[in-house]
């Protein structure tokens, strides 16, 4: 996705939430608290979406630890635009009974003190610290380290024995008829599935997946015959300035990303859950080809509670 870049290894960044008294009290440790919540491989959202940290505490009460962005070379903003130079953000509450930590992507006139359902990451809080990650965000975790990605070369909306190394289908056809080839748990509460393929650098969207056993919601470059009835694209028409259809996707890079729903950037996100690339001479019409699950290389972060 444009601007969105949620997997840039090289930094990390630092958030202080950091408490004072708010009554006068001799016990203070009772009313405020602070955290250190250090986010690694986070770019900049695109527009005015923004981050917000959040813990659960004992009594099941969600508390809101402040809005943020992101800017480059990983400095935070409060929602003013003001650079947060020493890092911090004032709470009114204590961090003692905090249980979970998580963080959400939030929508642009956000100013409400409820998570959205887009969380970016999350953890559990052990002795103090809390591991942040999305594959701990409760719901999502099953569906993303178990999801598995198979796609076949293939062009079904042209009829047969035609250019049939331009076209890529998320099927399975190693059992016999036509199986899914994305399996993974959907929907995903506030996210979404993509498909993309890298065509001389250009990453064209192949529509968006709602269900891995049905088509996804694109069909703009295919033919007029039917395809299959799962996610998948055909490069016949419609192509974009400087690409000619139809052609050879030998080489080309193949992926389905995990999108915020709502989506703030056509672009492709860096939330990348499988990848492949095509072999540069494709077996023939029938061959399943594996993708591999990138989730280990997605965010994290890490959360550590400091009492007063």
């Amino acid at each position: 996705m444009r601007q969105y870049r949620l997997l840039i290894f090289g930094f990390a960044l630092v958030f202080i939430i950091f408490g004072c008294d708010s009554g006068g009290s001799d016990d203070t440790s009772q009313e405020t608290g602070a955290a250190i919540l250090t986010l690694s491989n986070l770019s900049p959202l695109p527009g005015d979406y923004h981050l917000e940290g959040w813990v659960v505490t004992s009594d099941l009460a969600t508390l809101s630890l402040g809005k943020f962005t992101v800017g480059s070379g990983g400095k935070l903003f409060n929602l003013a635009g003001e650079e947060l130079a020493t890092r911090r953000l004032d709470t009114q509450f204590p961090l003692d009974s905090a249980r979970i930590a998580y963080i959400t992507i939030e929508p642009p006139g956000d100013v409400d003190d409820s998570p959205s359902m887009t969380r970016l990451m999350g953890g559990l809080f052990i002795e103090g610290s809390a591991e942040l990650r999305t594959t701990d965000v409760e719901g999502i975790e099953d569906a993303l380290v178990l999801a598995r990605g198979n796609y076949i070369i293939e062009t079904p909306t042209n009829g047969p024995n035609s250019f049939e190394q331009s076209g890529i289908w998320f099927v399975n056809l190693t059992g016999g008829p036509p199986a899914r080839g994305l399996r993974i748990t959907t929907p995903i509460p506030g996210w979404k599935h993509q498909g993309w393929v890298d065509i001389d650098g250009i990453p064209l969207n192949m529509g968006v997946i709602s269900h891995h056993s049905q088509p996804d919601d694109s069909n703009i470059y295919s033919g007029s015959q039917p395809g299959y009835n799962y996610p998948g694209e055909d490069f016949l028409v419609n192509a974009p300035p400087s690409l000619t259809f139809p052609l050879s996707l030998a080489g080309t890079r193949v992926t389905v990303s995990l999108e915020p729903d709502p989506d703030p950037d056509p672009e492709r996100s860096q939330l990348i859950l499988f990848e492949a690339t095509v072999p540069e001479t494709p077996e023939s019409i029938g061959t399943t080809y594996d993708m591999a699950n990138l989730v280990d290389t997605w965010p994290t972060g890490r959360m550590v509670i400091i009492q007063q």
